[in-house]
């Protein structure tokens, strides 16, 4: 268990212990939260590790099908191409696959949402729940994200404001119960948030792991590897690929590229978009399934990772310049469209 301290400032320290609970004041539940990559596979983590599963972020990923790869475009949007290297549902993955039920409980009003959040916090059950970075205090961003998970562990009447931990921060955190009615209600062009919240009662540790790894590995595999949408998958970096030579006439080029650039190795990705967080899963997965090893899948996927990683660089220092050029960028995607698609056929071969 990570050290605790007996400071519950709004400065944001870690609480000693399960406080004494307050039902018309406060309530604190002691939190089980490693600092992490990503929002949602440190979310899901601390909610496991609350009910007894000693699992690590990786695994969590992994089993949740976590990598994806998007590649969008909408009308009057900057930037003018969104890439996206995650899967979008790798809560329900997650969850479904250990034989729980999920879904996003959602709301009609903020007031409703909260009453809600406040009940499970009060029956001792942690919450994860999605929400928009822009109104949490701590980001001070003028950006809008609504699809970010964190785990709310608490609150205080008096003060006004709920407990909550974040991926990679070590500290409990302080959140105005204001600025959560507005974080957890938002829509945009991809996420529709409406209070949306999670909290298992009980989990039980599930027996047959490896029958759950090998799901989580084809199903991912699949999907990507599948061909009817040409806006994901192996698919989407073809598109990419054809496309990338028209973008130094985007106004936004620069943004654009810069975007992409964040989106794969800096936005909570954990390094190679997520690659570099999967490839670890695997290593742990191979303990389970010993032919994930003789394959070399943890292996393949560090060369993917680090094909993802030049290809973030690629982006960077197009950006960094004032002319357009994303000659280097197209041989970055050539190459890494063979690393992505020799990983998942090996990997299909585990069926």
């Amino acid at each position: 268990m990570p050290p605790f301290v007996d400071d519950i400032s709004p400065k944001g320290q870690f609480i000693n212990g399960l406080l004494s609970t307050y039902r018309e004041k406060m309530t604190i539940i002691n939190p089980s939260h490693y600092p992490g990559y990503h929002c949602a596979s440190t979310g899901i983590r601390n909610i496991v590790n609350f009910h007894g599963f000693s699992w690590s972020e990786p695994i969590c990923f992994g089993i949740g099908a976590g990598l994806g790869i998007w590649y969008m475009g909408f009308q009057n949007s900057s930037p003018s191409r969104m890439i996206h290297v995650r899967s979008a549902d790798i809560e329900k993955q997650f969850f479904t696959r250990i034989g729980q039920n999920f879904h996003w409980e959602q709301y009609d009003d903020p007031l409703e949402a909260e009453n809600a959040l406040l009940h499970r916090l009060d029956q001792g059950i942690p919450v994860i729940l999605q929400s928009d970075i822009y109104h949490l205090p701590y980001y001070d961003t003028r950006t809008h994200f609504p699809g970010h998970v964190i785990t709310v562990w608490g609150y205080d009447r008096m003060k006004q404001v709920f407990y909550i931990t974040d991926t990679e921060r070590e500290n409990i955190l302080a959140v105005p119960f204001d600025n959560m009615r507005k974080a957890r209600f938002c829509k945009d062009a991809y996420f529709n948030i409406q209070g949306n919240l999670y909290a298992p009662e009980n989990l039980v540790i599930p027996e047959n792991m490896p029958k759950i790894i090998l799901g989580s590995i084809l199903h991912n595999s699949r999907v990507l590897m599948d061909d009817k949408l040409d806006f994901q998958g192996v698919k989407a970096l073809q598109k990419w690929k054809k496309e990338i030579s028209a973008w130094k006439h985007f106004e936004d080029w620069k943004w654009t590229a810069r975007f992409a650039y964040q989106v794969i190795e800096k936005r909570g990705t954990g390094g190679g978009g997520f690659r570099k967080m999967y490839s670890e899963f695997l290593t742990e997965a191979s303990n389970y399934i010993p032919r994930i090893e003789s394959l070399g899948l943890p292996e393949m996927m560090k060369e993917t990772m680090s094909a993802w990683t030049g290809l973030a660089l690629s982006l960077k220092a197009v950006s960094d310049h004032d002319k357009p050029d994303f000659s280097d960028v197209e041989k970055k995607l050539d190459s890494l469209e063979k690393r992505e698609v020799s990983y998942h056929k090996t990997a299909l071969t585990l069926e």
